[in-house]
């Protein structure tokens, strides 16, 4: 049951477990990326960006987004329910996005303004389904509190994931940093369906009736949420899109480094948060509404205070940190993440608060803004894809400032909305 409210210190110390899970699964990759960014080129780290771009997009719309209303119901076995479905749904999904890729290979690679992917699509369909089991499976085992599971599978992820693209860097296999993400991807959701023997609810005897009253139950997922996610996940990886179509694979591959860096150190906190937040913030709503808003806007300022002496540091000395740690061929992601920083320090501060929009009563709103930001971030960045990079790096920047400063006083409007 979901709607007992916690422990005094039970959210501290969910956060904490995660964020342990988090801190050892990031510091894995930060500590091979100035191995991998000797071993690979930039052009192959823009190849590794559009295919991680493309599974982003995708699997938003893996599970119908019906993974997310598995917190939402008050028997487990509701739950359960919603897990098989979202699972079943994802295989469905995944179908569908094989037969254009089968059929269309070349034309899609050259469409995406990158010919080397070709061969790397035919994976993409896989690597969304084992994605959205994998959310599906996060979200079972938050809702039964059981946060190492989910620690413990990003550590998995982290330690498969690198030790692959390592070892096939080393051994010169082409494409490698994408063999090696999916391998990451599929150890760890792998790792969920085995732990506790959780692939049994997902292997159940189908009940129809019931899989049919819980997806019109929460038919305002797919119905609002499919949408917007897909929006929201097209408009994050834009730039990727853009830098791949208009400017070179290796400007694409400085572009997404200099990004997964900045986010690396955040989403120890953040994702963590994230994860705990939501069912913090359902919690509320069912018993004390009143205390949502106090509780969002004290998280927002610990953000905020978190992040902020990161920016100036960048500014000053992000050229000479980048060379020393990544090598020389790197210097110039150094000068991109003085900008960057900015965008990814205002992204930390009001993503984690969004869970606010995920409660029914919000969806539309986060649903309006999800839209907002793909139509504002399209133009933005494609009426700027033909100045300097920097020049198109700064547009980016001003672009998230402002959008961010909308979305936050959405969140605050959907609080007023539950009280």
């Amino acid at each position: 049951m979901i709607n007992k409210f916690p422990k005094k210190n039970e959210f501290a110390s969910n956060v904490l477990i995660l964020m342990t899970g988090t801190v050892i699964g990031q510091a894995i990759p930060i500590a091979i990326i100035p191995i991998l960014t000797r071993i690979f080129t930039p052009e192959d780290f823009g190849l590794l960006a559009l295919y991680s771009a493309l599974i982003s997009i995708l699997s938003v719309i893996a599970t119908g987004r019906y993974e997310i209303a598995v917190m939402l119901p008050k028997e487990d076995d509701d739950a359960k329910v919603i897990v098989q479905a979202a699972v079943f749904i994802a295989l469905g999904i995944s179908l569908v996005i094989l037969v254009p890729i089968l059929i269309w290979n070349q034309q899609v690679a050259i469409f995406l303004g990158n010919t080397a992917i070709a061969a790397w699509l035919y994976l993409l369909p896989l690597s969304v389904f084992l994605t959205g089991v994998y959310q599906a499976l996060t979200y079972w085992n938050n809702r039964q509190k059981k946060f190492k599971n989910t620690a413990f599978s990003r550590i998995n992820q982290s330690l498969f994931q690198s030790a692959s693209q390592a070892s096939l860097g080393f051994i010169k296999v082409t494409g490698g940093l994408i063999f090696g993400q999916f391998i990451g991807i599929a150890s760890s959701t792998f790792y969920l369906l085995k732990k506790d023997n959780v692939y049994k609810v997902i292997i159940q005897k189908k009940d129809n009736r019931k899989i049919k009253q819980q997806l019109k139950k929460y038919k305002k997922f797919p119905k609002y949420g499919m949408f917007g996610a897909l929006c929201d996940a097209a408009a994050s990886q834009m730039p990727v899109l853009i830098l791949t179509k208009f400017y070179s694979s290796g400007i694409t591959g400085i572009f997404s480094l200099t990004f997964r860096v900045l986010n690396m150190p955040t989403s120890i906190i953040s994702s963590a948060i994230t994860q705990v937040l939501f069912q913090k913030v359902v919690e509320l709503s069912h018993t004390e509404p009143q205390k949502l808003k106090p509780f969002i806007i004290k998280m927002f300022l610990l953000l905020f205070i978190v992040y902020l002496p990161v920016v100036p540091i960048l500014l000053i000395w992000g050229d000479t940190l980048f060379a020393f740690v990544f090598g020389e061929e790197w210097r110039q992601a150094g000068i991109y993440a003085g900008y960057l920083a900015i965008a990814v320090a205002v992204r930390f501060t009001v993503s984690p608060l969004s869970s606010v929009l995920g409660l029914e009563e919000n969806v539309e709103k986060g649903v309006f803004w999800q839209v907002l930001y793909l139509f504002t971030i399209t133009l933005t960045l494609y009426f700027c894809s033909d100045l300097a990079v920097e020049q198109f790096i700064v547009a980016f920047v001003i672009h998230e400032v402002i959008l961010y400063i909308i979305y936050m006083a959405l969140i605050i409007k959907g609080i007023k909305a539950i009280a």
